[in-house]
């Protein structure tokens, strides 16, 4: 996908420099590194991981998902099925040195499922993929949105900060990048063929009224590998709300 000047502009943003601060250490193993790659919730962009550098060990390189229609891809269309998303990001996580890490945030961890499959297949399967606040895909039958009022329904069922949605040109920007990753949410039917071996880590928020440890648990019917389940203080946007507690489950995940 292109924008309205014929360039296609990168979908994943680094976060650095890596951060030197007390939480720095070399992590597990003598001069360990990996590369963390974020996939958001629905509509957002890379930019809600960016506070997250400094509460990483430095041999975390950071880097978030810009899907088309937001942030510095605000002017090309956004893609409304996963596949399409995938095969938009898969080239760029290529390009990344080994190991990979994958987080996905609700409808992101999708997008990092569906990726670590393709990995998978092209020989660069990742070390663990971390899964927050989100409903294992095909679990639940979804309907995509008919309408701006059902956009708006969702939004607030999740909990999300519906401030904005006053603000003149907020809708008009916003619902087009929501319709689209809903839809593709919808419609995202894991094939039997692509349930993965690689580790998963599926953390939920305590008080999120959506995804539940129940819910959390069902993505162990996606995987093969080894499995847990962990809670996170917060709701279903801890992993902005509860920065701290999150990326420390994180980087505990991967230690283990």
């Amino acid at each position: 996908m292109q924008n309205h000047a014929g360039r296609r502009s990168a979908p994943l943003r680094r976060f650095g420099p890596p951060s030197t601060g007390p939480t720095a250490h070399q992590g597990p193993g003598a001069a360990s590194r990996a590369t963390l790659v974020c996939f958001p919730s629905a509509g957002a962009g890379a930019t809600g991981f960016a506070p997250w550098r400094r509460l990483l060990p430095e041999w975390l390189d950071l880097y978030g998902h810009v899907g088309p229609g937001r942030e510095e891809r605000g002017r090309e269309t956004p893609l409304s099925s996963v596949e399409e998303l995938v095969d938009d990001v898969l080239p760029d996580v290529l390009a990344l040195p080994d190991p990979l890490v994958l987080v996905g945030h609700s409808f992101g961890a999708a997008l990092a499922y569906a990726l670590t499959h393709r990995l998978t297949l092209a020989g660069r399967p990742p070390m663990r993929l971390v899964v927050l606040a989100a409903v294992a895909p095909g679990a639940t039958a979804l309907e995509p949105p008919k309408n701006d009022h059902e956009i708006e329904l969702l939004w607030n069922q999740l909990g999300a900060n519906s401030a904005g949605l006053s603000r003149p040109g907020f809708r008009e920007w916003l619902f087009p990048v929501l319709r689209a990753d809903f839809t593709a949410q919808a419609a995202y039917r894991p094939a039997r063929s692509s349930y993965i071996t690689t580790p998963v880590t599926v953390m939920y928020g305590d008080e999120d009224q959506v995804v539940t440890a129940e819910e959390a648990a069902i993505w162990r019917t996606l995987c093969s590998g080894p499995f847990e389940v962990v809670p996170v203080p917060g709701g279903h946007f801890f992993p902005q709300a509860e920065r701290a507690a999150t990326t420390g489950a994180l980087v505990r995940a991967l230690e283990r």
